[in-house]
């Protein structure tokens, strides 16, 4: 299968979305081009539901849409953010 990658803006910032395959999808920040940020995956839990990931498997949440997994995803990351200090979990 050939990945395929979408570009999204949101707030300022760039994201990719890039199909791993059917079911699955990696999310990053790209918006700084010389430190792309791998933010985690979206795989299909049902028909109409994405689990969300971090990039160490840590189970985020699941939700119909992949821009609300962006957000929660970037969160994550972002520093002074509620979840940067437990990021060293995920």
């Amino acid at each position: 299968m050939t990945t395929r990658t979408t570009f999204v803006k949101c707030m300022g910032r760039m994201y990719t979305a890039t199909a791993l395959d059917d079911s699955e999808v990696a999310l990053a920040d790209v918006t700084d081009v010389t430190r792309p940020l791998a933010l985690g995956t979206a795989r299909r839990a049902a028909e109409d539901l994405w689990e969300v990931r971090s990039p160490r498997g840590r189970a985020l949440l699941r939700t119909g849409d992949l821009l609300p997994a962006l957000a929660v995803l970037r969160e994550a990351t972002w520093p002074g953010s509620a979840l940067a200090g437990a990021r060293q979990r995920f």
